[in-house]
């Protein structure tokens, strides 16, 4: 529609976008859409949610793993392949993943990432090497947050700082207690997941 218009424009996207050979103006012209397309458009919003859900669930899952965005991992949908097969690429590009497999028989191994989207449930697969260095980074962390721990609840064990400090000060040194608590119950779970 724009073609007539601007030219150059349009000219530019039909060629970056590769919505066809050549030159747009030896394009054929729209067509129009036949119904049933249109009455299945809330169907296929429905569709484009759940693969959203699913995407953000699978990046959730390899954030909470501390796996690096542009390292190559495999996902695993447990969903009927009918479903989402043509959407394969889309989700594989969006995960940054090396590939994403649909098994709706997939048993996953005890403590492997997972994710339960509208699609279905979302497995990050975990080798064996990466389980290993994955244990010993969860044990610095945990390691890590009690040490911050012990020191925080130290000073709000000193009852001379809590007397004399600001009560916003002890306040928030309460809250980081309860943040590293929680934080090292998550860590926890996580290292007991990778035995």
């Amino acid at each position: 529609m724009l073609h007539p218009f601007m030219p150059h424009i349009t000219e530019e996207l039909w060629s970056l976008l590769e919505l066809g050979e050549g030159s747009i103006q030896f394009a054929e012209l729209p067509k129009k859409i036949p119904l049933d397309d249109v009455r299945d458009l809330a169907g296929k919003r429905q569709l484009v949610s759940a693969i959203y859900q699913t995407i953000q669930a699978g990046r959730n899952l390899r954030a909470e793993s501390k796996m690096p965005s542009n390292r190559k991992i495999r996902f695993i949908l447990r969903i009927d392949e009918k479903l989402i097969s043509s959407q394969i690429s889309t989700l594989t590009r969006l995960l940054n993943a090396e590939n994403v497999e649909l098994n709706p028989e997939y048993q996953a191994p005890a403590g492997s990432p997972v994710a339960v989207t509208p699609l279905g449930e979302i497995f990050l697969t975990v080798v064996a090497a990466d389980r290993a260095g994955e244990r010993q980074r969860l044990d610095k962390e945990i390691a890590r947050i009690e040490a911050e721990m012990g020191s925080v609840s130290a000073k709000l064990r000193n009852k001379s700082f809590v007397d004399r400090a600001p009560a916003a000060v002890v306040e928030e040194h309460r809250q980081r207690l309860k943040g590293f608590t929680v934080q090292l119950e998550k860590l926890k779970h996580a290292r007991e997941g990778l035995n």
